[in-house]
């Protein structure tokens, strides 16, 4: 029963909105398919319950899921969504859509059971806006790109009799009933962009990369690397100017009482006076946590720097230790040097560094990257503390819209044993590793790169279970259609036909043919 699968659970939260309402209000619920820990550090989940609410005649209501119970929970109120107007959904990632296709199921929310009824469920994120066609059964639009200056039109449009034709009629929501393409919307200066301040949190739930003030540095990245579907999806790079950023931060340890600041940045320190910023955080006793950094953005200073702001550890995303392959995709860097670089922040007192590698380039073979994963363990031998290192591999994974977008799903499972030759290499030299299941991998490639006939498998899935068992038995159930895309790929992406992202489709060709994918 969905009064069952519905619960109203509110946490003992810092920041909640008393908003009262009336019975005419719009009401807008903001569903996350995932845990409230992990919900909390979206951006966008701050941004819209701040934004929704502050609309004159408009109510928003969040909502997560409970993985272990299976469950939604109900934040804000004990309202059942189908009494919503418009259902935002937030879908950062390919696999949410399964858990999101359960949710929809349970509450028999799904655009293929209820037609034009409301609430009008619309999706948003990186991987719907790449791609929206494995949505098409599944909800009832998809914002292309940012969805800041669309939002407001699209809540009250909602709020209309004709509420369907007037949200489909805005230039980039794709309802994905008919063919038009739609052009990304994006937010050219993000200084006047939005930001939350007044960011909820549970007192007794930690979200994930802990407790602090999340700030949005930067969209897009200015390296166009070949295998990140982010940095194509979300071109051209912006980054908000040092004034804002230190307002941004003010105002918002101002108001939370936490001096500690989680940075948001795909290429952190290709944004100017981020080292000026960081010195004047340290003066002012303020902690830091930074993503992931590229090789050549580590120096000996800024290791210093960022181990004095209170960071135990370190991200390292080099891809790749094959240096005649490095550079192809957009990872230009020196072995030597990272090794130089490990150990000066084992030196600096770091507790460990975590190296991003993706294996299975096409260009490259097995033996390959295992000999340079062999020199580069030697290398590492020197630094006694085993664990210090420690590698997170994953398979090749093909996304729309960069150059490998045309190679099949199946040349995932080209990784499925390399694993263990690594594991058998790095428990030799005493680095830690860590892989993504290749079937995960796999599955996550079949609906990056689906069609709306993925649409059907990816319910079925979640009618079947949300693990690996109810995948396998959905794809034992799929058509002919999606059997030949598993193999062959796609020479012509259908998502071509609904979603201009204001990429060039000669620059992917030549791309794709300069790393051998095609």
């Amino acid at each position: 029963m969905i009064e069952e699968f519905v619960v109203y659970k509110r946490r003992r939260e810092n920041f909640v909105f008393e908003k009262r309402g009336r019975p005419s209000d719009i009401k807008v619920g903001i569903l996350m398919p995932m845990p409230y820990n992990a919900a909390v550090s979206s951006l966008f989940f701050q941004m819209a319950y701040t934004y929704v609410n502050s609309l004159e005649g408009v109510r928003a209501y969040r909502y997560v899921f409970n993985l272990e119970e299976k469950k939604v929970e109900a934040l804000d109120e004990r309202l059942d969504p189908r009494k919503l107007d418009l259902i935002l959904l937030s879908l950062p990632f390919e696999l949410d859509y399964v858990t999101a296709a359960y949710i929809l199921t349970n509450l028999n929310l799904l655009r293929r059971l209820k037609g034009n009824e409301k609430p009008i469920v619309v999706a948003g994120g990186i991987a719907p806006t790449a791609n929206p066609l494995p949505l098409s059964d599944i909800v009832d639009a998809v914002v292309i790109g940012e969805a800041e200056e669309i939002l407001k039109n699209m809540i009250y449009g909602a709020g209309e009799l004709n509420a369907f034709k007037v949200i489909e009629e805005i230039s980039c929501v794709s309802m994905l009933a008919n063919s038009d393409i739609r052009r990304k919307c994006f937010v050219e200066d993000l200084n006047n962009a939005p930001h939350p301040i007044h960011q909820f949190y549970s007192y007794d739930e930690e979200p994930i990369y802990g407790y602090g003030v999340r700030v949005e540095v930067s969209r897009g990245c200015p390296y166009l690397c070949a295998f990140c579907m982010e940095s194509h999806v979300m071109y051209p790079f912006r980054y908000r100017e040092f004034a804002i950023l230190d307002r941004i931060i003010e105002k918002s340890i101002d108001v939370l009482k936490i001096p500690r600041v989680i940075f948001y940045s795909l290429s952190l320190f290709s944004v100017p006076n981020m080292d000026i910023l960081l010195q004047k955080l340290l003066k002012q006793g303020i902690e830091i946590s930074i993503p992931s950094m590229r090789v050549e953005h580590v120096t000996k200073e800024r290791l210093e720097l960022i181990k004095a702001l209170g960071q135990k550890t370190l991200t390292i995303a080099p891809e790749t230790l094959l240096p005649t392959y490095s550079c192809k995709i957009g990872k230009c860097y020196n072995v030597d040097y990272l090794i130089e670089v490990l150990n000066y922040a084992y030196k600096t007192g770091y507790s460990h560094v975590k190296l991003y590698l993706i294996t299975g380039f096409p260009g490259t073979t097995m033996d390959e990257e295992l000999k340079s994963f062999e020199k580069f363990s030697s290398s590492v031998k020197s630094i006694k503390k085993r664990g210090f290192v420690e590698v997170t591999l994953n398979p090749l994974i093909p996304k729309p819209w960069t150059p490998f977008q045309f190679l099949p799903p199946l040349s995932v499972l080209r990784s499925r044993h390399i694993e263990e030759q690594y594991r058998r290499i790095a428990k030799e030299s005493g680095i830690g590793i860590s892989a993504l299941d290749v079937e995960w991998a796999f599955a996550q490639a079949i609906i990056a790169l689906g069609d709306k006939n993925t649409s059907k498998l990816i319910i079925d899935w979640a009618l079947s279970g949300l693990g690996l068992k109810g995948f396998r038995k959905a794809l034992k159930m799929a058509d002919e259609r999606i059997r030949s895309y598993l193999k062959n790929g796609w020479q012509d992406p259908p998502w071509y036909r609904y979603v201009d992202i204001g990429v060039p489709k000669t620059y992917l060709d030549l791309r794709a043919r300069y790393l051998k994918v095609l």
